[in-house]
């Protein structure tokens, strides 16, 4: 049995390509070395994480992310028991201006392309909300308020 959960949460500060670039790094390091596969998306400042692998390194990662300065306002939003893993190779999507420019290595389309998978899972369903969905983009919120005033 493996565990499965997914959070969101504010980021402190900008993050930037390099700075993005740098988080995969570093993710696929440690969390191929914990046993963890999953999907890390980035948009308007905001993160959103499926992690999935074993029950205690799971758990220990999000403790990390949790107690981590650079997250604010943490919020797990599912947490369930799976038997087959949802996305079995590292990757992270990312909310970049399309300029023609190849998505780098280790870089999904997601945001991009969105998912063509037929899984219909609560934690796939909350991916693609976050993909989708206006209120998931802080900027875009913002934006549409001050057009509605």
């Amino acid at each position: 049995m493996l565990q499965s959960l997914v959070y969101m949460s504010s980021a402190t500060e900008p993050f930037d390509e390099a700075d993005l670039e740098a988080v995969l790094d570093h993710a696929r390091t440690r969390n191929t070395a914990d046993g963890l596969t999953g999907m890390l998306v980035h948009r308007g400042g905001r993160f959103m994480q499926l992690l999935e692998g074993p029950y205690d390194a799971v758990m220990a990662t999000y403790g990390r992310i949790v107690a981590d300065e650079r997250h604010d306002d943490v919020r797990l939003l599912v947490e369930e028991s799976i038997h087959t893993r949802r996305f079995p190779e590292w990757s992270m999507a990312y909310d970049r201006e399309s300029d023609g420019v190849a998505v780098p290595e280790g870089f999904s389309t997601f945001l991009d392309q969105g998912d063509q998978s037929a899984d219909q899972s609560r934690p796939r369903e909350l991916l693609r909300w976050f993909r989708n969905h206006p209120m998931a983009d802080p900027t875009a919120a913002k934006g549409k308020h001050r057009r509605d005033a």
